[in-house]
């Protein structure tokens, strides 16, 4: 019956294989594609804000809590850099289609968690499904978009991952809060049902050039194995401690598995991930730009939410709502980047787009408590120019590639950024508690210094408190407190500001790289 609907929306003299011909096909793939890419970009967010209700729910601890949060990223992983092979396989239409309805069963599934272990395994099947979404919706993009048309495509596309994620925190917060926790998950259900049906009756049969392949299954294993170790050792390492026994041996696992799967990869004839595509320069500085973009999105997503919510005591919901119009801003740039990407230099709008992030994220390096809302919303709207980014990197990255390789270099891409903002989260979780733990030592120190001016406060502060009735014993303790808890919060503000300028560096960084980025002609095939 979706799928008598959807038809009724084309052309009643066209079939699928003739509509595949029309001038309006690649807007209608376009807007299919762009439902799967919302759902698994939101979903990398909208869990996040759920936890403390999802852990009271189903009795789950800390340690459980966080892979429920890792398993989704390392199934998403695992898929990602197969996705080539994959599409070679099956094709595009049937790997998205088959991808999307696993995303969408185990969204159902993990609504229906009934312990700490299965919302794990159905949060684990969810990335899974997740993986192979994105690689495949760029490779779709490439295919049917004219290489003129190219960066407006994308800059289309990029809309369901690029609100996806900024949506998830207001979103997830307003479901948990006005039903529960469960929602967020099955509202993947309906939108997930849409996709399902428009993609099996708007996409052609097959846009991929398949061939029969030998699956690479030592280069799988190697691989596999080394990305879940590093991206453990990454998620894990502020919590177990660097130095831990634990981490070290993930970390020389996972060195010696990669190891390992680059020397099978560059030796073998039919290889899972053609290591090979980072001969090609262009390629190869898109790639690293997307690196340190992973990096730094990532982490400044981290500390954002906490700096409003744990710092400035915004409420969950009250902090989702003041990043909306930045997500906005960013909506309506990155199409607008995508659609100018195809008359001018994509390294201008890429450079651009990084530098204005820059100066966001150093803005936020002069607030404290007193900051003023309007200040802290002005930035947040600066912060919307990161939509200026996605369309351009994707165009630099994969236009001057034969379209053979699309499907595993925007997999390798996809892989590439989703690893290095593992790494972003983990800085930012170490930088912070590290710089919050010495920030608060040396304030101790020099209240030490200086205790004339502090027996000066402490004095008037005891005033105050007698003169609400406190007396003796009772108001001295109440003085230290008070002026322990404005130690913690001064040092935590200072911590924070150090953070914030460590990732504006990283952006400045990719303004540099984007514009080392050999401009390059497209491909003819």
């Amino acid at each position: 019956m979706a799928e008598t609907a959807l038809s009724n929306l084309l052309p009643s003299d066209t079939t699928p294989s003739t509509f595949a011909d029309r001038p309006t096909y690649k807007w209608w793939v376009t807007w299919t594609i762009m439902v799967g890419s919302f759902l698994f970009a939101l979903d990398t967010t909208i869990v996040n804000i759920a936890i403390p209700k999802i852990m009271v729910s189903i009795g789950a601890d800390l340690n459980e809590i966080q892979w429920v949060l890792m398993i989704y990223m390392i199934g998403m992983a695992v898929v990602m850099p197969t996705s080539g092979w994959l599409s070679d396989l099956c094709g595009h239409k049937w790997l998205y289609i088959g991808s999307l309805a696993v995303f969408t069963i185990s969204s159902v599934l993990c609504g229906m968690a009934w312990s700490p272990t299965s919302l794990i395994v159905f949060r684990g099947l969810q990335g899974l499904g997740a993986g192979a979404i994105a690689p495949t919706a760029m490779a779709v993009i490439f295919h049917v978009f004219p290489p003129e048309q190219r960066g407006l495509g994308m800059g289309i596309y990029s809309l369901g991952w690029t609100f996806g994620p900024l949506l998830g925190p207001t979103l997830g917060g307003y479901l948990t809060d006005t039903l529960s926790w469960r929602a967020i998950f099955y509202l993947n259900l309906p939108l997930g049902i849409v996709g399902v049906a428009m993609a099996a009756t708007i996409m052609a049969g097959d846009l991929s050039n398949r061939r029969p392949r030998r699956f690479d299954l030592f280069g799988f294993v190697t691989m596999t194995t080394g990305i879940v170790t590093l991206l453990l050792a990454l998620s894990q390492g502020n919590r177990e401690g660097w130095s831990s026994l634990y981490i070290v041996w993930l970390s020389i696992i996972a060195s010696v598995s990669l190891g390992l799967f680059v020397v099978i990869e560059l030796g073998a004839h039919d290889p899972l991930i053609n290591l090979r595509l980072y001969r090609n320069s262009t390629y190869a500085m898109a790639s690293f730009a997307g690196l340190l973009l992973g990096f730094g999105m990532f982490g400044f997503h981290l500390l954002l939410p906490l700096f409003l919510q744990d710092f400035l005591d915004y409420t969950a919901l009250q902090a989702g709502f003041l990043m909306l119009p930045g997500v906005l801003v960013s909506g309506i740039l990155s199409p607008m980047s995508g659609k100018w990407c195809d008359k001018y230099n994509p390294r201008l709008f890429l450079a651009l787009g990084f530098l204005i992030s820059a100066a966001a994220t150093y803005g936020f390096t002069w607030m404290g408590t007193e900051t003023e809302e309007g200040a802290l919303v002005w930035a947040l709207l600066l912060r919307g120019g990161l939509g200026l980014v996605f369309a351009p990197l994707a165009m630099l990255g994969l236009r001057t590639l034969s379209r053979s390789e699309i499907s595993a270099a925007s997999g390798l891409l996809n892989i590439t950024r989703q690893i290095a903002g593992m790494g972003g989260i983990a800085l930012a979780g170490v930088l912070l508690e590290r710089w919050h733990y010495v920030h608060h030592l040396t304030g101790a120190s020099h209240l030490a210094d200086v205790p004339i001016e502090v027996e000066q406060v402490q004095s008037q502060m005891g005033w105050l408190l007698y003169g609400g009735g406190e007396v003796g014993e009772a108001a001295h303790a109440k003085v230290q407190a008070m002026m322990g808890q404005y130690l913690n919060q001064e040092s935590l503000g200072v911590a924070f500001q150090d953070c914030f300028v460590v990732f504006t560096i990283v952006f400045l960084a990719a303004a540099v790289a984007s514009l080392c980025i050999p401009g390059g002609e497209p491909k003819a095939s």
